[in-house]
């Protein structure tokens, strides 16, 4: 592989010299649901890095070939064990950090099971708009959706 610039904006990406493949890196998509339940939504610590001992809503990466709504589905269960109905898109997301991923944020509701603590979060719990941990928040992106979030409430 060698850099060349590449049709039509003349970027330059990795291309094999044998084969002409270009590499285009693109970000991965990752995924989440914001479980809400009496008003309140349902956040996670995080039991791993990064960001290891911060709160954010249940979430993960897209596999090859899933639908992002049902990988939003999935990692809740995963996570924290509860079976969620998908209720709207909430918004899409870019961690100004880290932009090696794109966030699309689902709103959510329970409808099977009792959120609990996993490898993945070692402590669940639902938070009022007003109990929002925000100074932990694991993820710019985590605040921007919560954000979002806590403004549909509010106008409602």
């Amino acid at each position: 592989m060698e850099r060349r610039p590449v049709l039509p904006e003349g970027n330059e990406h990795p291309v094999c010299t044998q084969c002409g493949f270009v590499f285009f890196a693109s970000p991965k998509l990752a995924v989440g649901c914001l479980v809400i339940d009496g008003g309140q939504v349902l956040l996670l610590k995080r039991g791993n890095e990064p960001a290891m001992g911060r709160w954010t809503f249940p979430g993960g990466f897209v596999e090859f070939g899933e639908r992002a709504i049902d990988a939003a589905v999935r990692e809740t269960s995963e996570e924290v064990g509860l079976q969620v109905g998908v209720d709207r898109l909430l918004g899409v997301y870019t961690d100004t950090s880290n932009h090696n991923a794109q966030l699309i944020a689902y709103l959510a509701h329970p409808q099977g099971g009792a959120p609990a603590p996993s490898s993945e979060a070692v402590a669940v719990r639902y938070f009022a708009p007003p109990e929002i941990p925000w100074d932990t928040i694991a993820f710019p992106s985590t605040s921007d959706a919560l954000t979002d979030w806590t403004s549909l409430v509010k106008r409602s």
